[in-house]
């Protein structure tokens, strides 16, 4: 059953909020900033125009045209049960989406799932792929993940030079907690790994080169969820 216009279920006079107004008319013809925007405004607007409900209608509209950022949104909604219930599958879903097109903080969220085996297979390896994608990024939190993974081994032998490198870089990036990891680890590296180390000057030199979007194209496991695509035509215009 398709969902009814915003405009159809309460119109509202241009010279009331003309700026609201503005919105819903470039939403409508299917604008996806106009569609988040407008998500936005009635998740966190003023109380007399908050309504979870329309916020989640123009979040869904913006994200099944494509829009990473309210792909996003909406995992995270699912994934903390805000607004609708927790469901790890509909977030990983939504990720999912949003990671496909090289959305830096998706493949942080995503990588997180599947490193805990939250609504998707546990599978480290391909945590760690995903890891690597968001650090290239710029992603200060997926930096500071890849060095813990590095150090603590969970898929190859401890790699100490390339996560205290990583603690580095998500530090420099602004991630405060990667301080006192950095500080403990360049402690107790040996002269030949800090020797390695000051061989990491960035994230590119760790993990080398990474294609940052079509990831699901290379791993078959998450094409279920990318079929539920199909199920998602009766949001569009």
């Amino acid at each position: 059953m398709s969902v009814k216009s915003d405009l159809e279920q309460s119109p509202i006079s241009s010279h009331a909020d003309p700026i609201l107004w503005n919105w819903r008319i470039l939403a409508e013809t299917g604008n996806t900033t106009a569609q988040l925007k407008l998500a936005l405004i009635y998740d966190h607007g003023e109380n007399s125009v908050r309504d979870s409900a329309k916020a989640l209608h123009w979040y869904r509209r913006a994200a099944d045209h494509g829009n990473t950022d309210a792909q996003c949104i909406l995992g995270l909604m699912y994934y903390k049960g805000r607004h609708v219930d927790v469901d790890y599958v509909e977030a990983a879903h939504y990720f999912l989406l949003a990671a496909d097109q090289g959305n830096a903080d998706a493949q942080l969220f995503i990588a997180i799932m599947f490193e805990s085996g939250q609504g998707l297979p546990k599978d480290h390896k391909i945590a760690i792929a995903l890891y690597k994608k968001s650090a290239l990024q710029g992603n200060a939190l997926a930096q500071f993940s890849l060095g813990l993974l590095y150090e603590e081994a969970t898929t190859q032998d401890p790699d100490r030079p390339r996560a205290a490198a990583c603690y580095r870089i998500a530090l420099a990036n602004g991630n405060t907690t990667a301080q006192n990891y950095h500080r403990a680890l360049l402690d107790r590296l040996s002269p030949e790994e800090m020797a390695l180390y000051d061989q990491y000057r960035t994230i590119h030199d760790i993990v080398g080169d990474m294609r940052k979007s079509d990831f699901v194209a290379d791993h078959t496991i998450l094409g279920p969820l990318m079929r539920k695509r199909a199920k998602m035509q009766h949001y569009l215009i």
